[in-house]
């Protein structure tokens, strides 16, 4: 025989732990969704196809003389790659900032990698 003021309350404990279960797979769906948006990799990417990106790649690109900053060959600017000097894996702080960006060419910049 329960005790009166306990009586339900395993019960009323089992309900509020789903409750919350529920709550914390709805809020790391949240994290999640937040989380993409501002990925380093994400932020890059929309950056790189706005104005301000397309215009900072075709003033780089000359600033190199169209040359690959790595291999040193002369490259078509449509094609090249926008490369992160530290990568981003390691330095995502740094996904926006040109003092970190080059223009190379798509094989030394797959070589590199995250190097």
């Amino acid at each position: 025989m329960e005790y009166l003021p306990f009586k339900g309350l395993t019960e009323r404990l089992f309900k509020l732990n789903f409750k919350l279960d529920q709550q914390l797979v709805e809020s790391k769906a949240i994290i999640d969704k937040i989380k993409a948006k501002y990925d380093p990799r994400a932020e890059f990417n929309r950056w790189r196809e706005s104005l301000e990106g397309k215009s900072w790649k075709e003033k780089q690109y000359k600033n190199q003389k169209g040359c690959c900053a790595i291999c040193k060959q002369l490259i078509p600017l449509k094609g090249s790659h926008i490369d992160h000097i530290k990568p981003l894996a390691s330095y995502p702080d740094l996904a926006l900032d040109t003092r970190n960006m080059q223009i190379t060419c798509p094989d030394c910049n797959i070589s590199k990698g995250n190097k």
